[in-house]
């Protein structure tokens, strides 16, 4: 292009190669360039140099990444104070609402949250602080570890969040014009239920990129509690809070906010399994803005339809499954497969997915050679969790609480394995995933949608096949991905811990039981420090883990006064045990009586 066609160059936005390792940036190594292999770089390992890691100063990097100079001046943001808030505006506007809004796409964060944060002061600060946040996750910037852990925060991005909160907690003070929805009601309401809810949404995306966990599932149960105490009116078209004002954006997009608040409060549950964040407490939450019943049609029209559909019959058959398990009276001889209105359920949900299934088949013949490359990633993040659903109700109808049924399902478990390679590979073309002896760690990405960890921790914890878990695991460790609550790095670690843990219970003698024998377990496989061994696979075939040795759930446990997390395992209501996840740790347990 020539240099006089009077249009201005804009730049292109693209980050500088100055992130090597401290020690081929020393001046001694000036001219080696450094691989930028983590935690240590190949270049030093291979020459026998001593790698000093890679040091994390975040001024720095923010000041050698390039932006594309904005497209509006400072004026043109009401509430911006500085070229930073630009910058950070800018990579939400270019990066981080296309995370959010997922492989299908999003009116709610490509066009209504920007259109927000434009009146609202508290979306203002909040999609500025997570821009920041963001910006350093992608970079590779982001410090590791639990919130409480770390020596040093990005400053800017802690401060646009504090601020944030208050403008949301004194609205009043904010209010700097006419045209600000923070105008006192009749009912004396100063907030309107769409700023509360944006707010609370990019909040829980800021703690989730924190890593501090406990406070994302606190804005994401306040959200749950405002779904539950709105009401929909149809003759308006707008949500209803006994002490907010009415939304003002459309009911689709509040609708899309539910959707994602039920979804992020399933990933809580899962966590947690507190009774707090059952799903048999979502019934309000469920309910559908319109009075159209869902139906599955012959095929889908889009990708979009096919996931909404999917979600809301998922989130309906968790909701109807624990109001059946959670609500029967406790005995010593009840379980979930003993209760005579649970095949019934089964069977419904079995053969609404039997339709769902048919209908996204038809939807890849037709349209799938046709689909863009992120749909097509989202076609097979669909088929992945139709795989796992359909273990689910698999092994409830089996009718067995006997954890070796899941052995059955290995073959499933390997196309799991599959298919997300191939999202992993999709997602980034350049990368090969082809050899199972190397680990390749691929660029951090941030999503709300669905996604792959989830399956693979379930396959990584529930399929006893040596070889087929561990491949779970290197998936988990190499994708560097962070789906709503779930951290593949996380996950990767508690599955080492599980596979660890029931692998040192199945190879030692005697009969070991985990209720009676919790203490002696866990001093037998916690070593150097109360570290878990993980190893080479030692057992050969799934039926080698016997049924005392497997357990039925594992999730961290955050302890913000102790500064500590435990590793939280169980054998359904028989054992509950706490194993420090750091050296150093106090081992808690708090068995139950089976």
């Amino acid at each position: 292009m020539s240099s006089n066609d009077g249009k201005p160059r804009q730049r292109v936005y693209r980050t500088r190669t100055k992130s090597g390792c401290t020690t081929c940036k020393s001046k001694s190594l000036r001219r080696v360039k450094c691989d930028e292999t983590r935690p240590s770089c190949r270049r030093c390992t291979s020459t026998g140099r001593k790698c000093d890691g890679y040091a994390t100063n975040l001024t720095s990097t923010l000041t050698t990444t390039i932006l594309p100079r904005p497209s509006h001046t400072l004026t043109g943001f009401r509430y911006a104070t500085g070229a930073r808030d630009i910058r950070s505006f800018q990579f939400f506007y270019e990066k981080t609402v296309f995370s959010l809004a997922g492989y299908c796409g999003s009116e709610l964060w490509s066009r209504s949250v920007l259109q927000v944060s434009q009146k609202e002061k508290p979306v203002w600060h909040a999609l500025v602080a997570l821009g920041a946040l963001h910006e350093n996750f992608e970079n590779g910037q982001q410090i590791p570890g639990p919130w409480f852990s770390r020596k040093s925060h990005d400053t800017f991005a802690l401060q646009q969040y504090l601020a944030a909160i208050r403008a949301l907690l004194r609205p009043s003070e904010d209010s700097g014009s006419p045209s600000s929805t923070y105008v006192i009601s009749s009912h004396g309401a100063t907030l309107s239920v769409d700023v509360c809810l944006i707010s609370c949404v990019l909040f829980v995306c800021y703690e989730i990129m924190s890593a501090h966990y406990v406070a994302a599932l606190s804005h994401i149960r306040s959200g749950m509690k405002i779904l539950g105490e709105v009401a929909y009116d149809a003759s308006t078209g707008t949500y209803h809070h006994p002490l907010l004002r009415p939304s003002t954006v459309p009911n689709l997009e509040i609708d899309e906010i539910r959707k994602l608040l039920i979804r992020l409060q399933i990933q809580v549950y899962a966590l947690t399994r507190s009774i707090e964040d059952s799903p048999a407490y979502s019934t309000a939450q469920l309910k559908c803005t319109s009075n159209d019943i869902i139906e599955i049609p012959s095929t889908f029209t889009s990708l979009s339809q096919a996931r909404n559909i999917y979600e809301h019959y998922s989130s309906t058959y968790r909701h109807d499954y624990h109001t059946l398990i959670d609500t029967q009276p406790s005995t010593p001889s009840s379980s979930p497969t003993t209760n005579p209105s649970l095949a019934p359920l089964i069977h419904h949900y079995a053969t609404i997915l039997t339709k769902w299934s048919t209908a996204l088949d038809h939807f890849e013949q037709t349209r799938g050679s046709t689909l863009p490359t992120k749909e097509q990633i989202g076609l097979k993040i669909l088929q992945i969790h139709r795989l796992e659903y359909t273990m689910m109700l698999e092994q409830y109808n089996s009718g067995s609480s006997d954890s070796t049924v899941w052995d059955r399902f290995n073959p499933i478990f390997k196309q799991i394995i599959s298919l997300s390679k191939s999202v992993m590979q999709m997602s980034s073309p350049s990368t090969s995933l082809s050899s199972p002896t190397t680990t390749t760690t691929l660029n951090p990405t941030f999503s709300l949608d669905l996604g792959i960890i989830a399956p693979l921790y379930t396959t990584a914890t529930l399929c006893r096949d040596p070889l087929t878990r561990r491949e779970a695991v290197e998936l988990l460790r190499s994708c560097s991905r962070q789906e709503g609550v779930f951290s593949s790095q996380l996950c990767a670690i508690m599955a080492e811990k599980v596979i660890a843990l029931e692998e040192h219970v199945a190879l030692a003698a005697g009969d070991v039981d985990y209720a009676r024998d919790s203490a002696a377990i866990t001093g037998m496989v916690l070593k150097d420090g109360n570290e878990l061994q993980y190893r080479s696979a030692v057992i050969t075939r799934c039926w080698e883990v016997p049924e005392k040795a497997r357990l039925t759930y594992a999730y961290p446990e955050f302890d913000l006064v102790g500064k500590r997390v435990c590793l939280t395992i169980g054998q359904d209501d028989r054992v509950h045990v706490n194993i420090p996840w750091w050296p150093g740790g106090v081992v808690v347990f708090e068995g139950e009586e089976g």
